[in-house]
């Protein structure tokens, strides 16, 4: 049985677009908080739509799944 290896992530060509590079999305998500007192639920949400942004330097398409994430809960608390 041969073991398979995963490539080193590799920057999405269009990343420049936004950021010269990976330390930058730290910045870019940086103000992007659940406020203060969000349910907990909420919250997690509004966190893991953070993450897939701040991911989306390597898979651009993250960044459309992040903000629908984000829609979703929006949708779900006004509705």
């Amino acid at each position: 049985m041969t073991t398979q290896r995963l490539p080193f992530p590799v920057p999405d060509e269009r990343a420049h677009l936004f950021v010269t590079g990976y330390a930058d999305m730290h910045r870019l998500v940086e103000d992007l908080v659940a406020p203060d007192g969000a349910p907990e639920a909420a919250a997690t949400v509004l966190r893991t739509a953070r993450e897939l942004l701040r991911q989306s330097y390597y898979c651009y398409e993250f960044s459309t799944v992040a903000v629908m994430h984000s829609l979703n809960l929006h949708f779900a608390a006004c509705c």
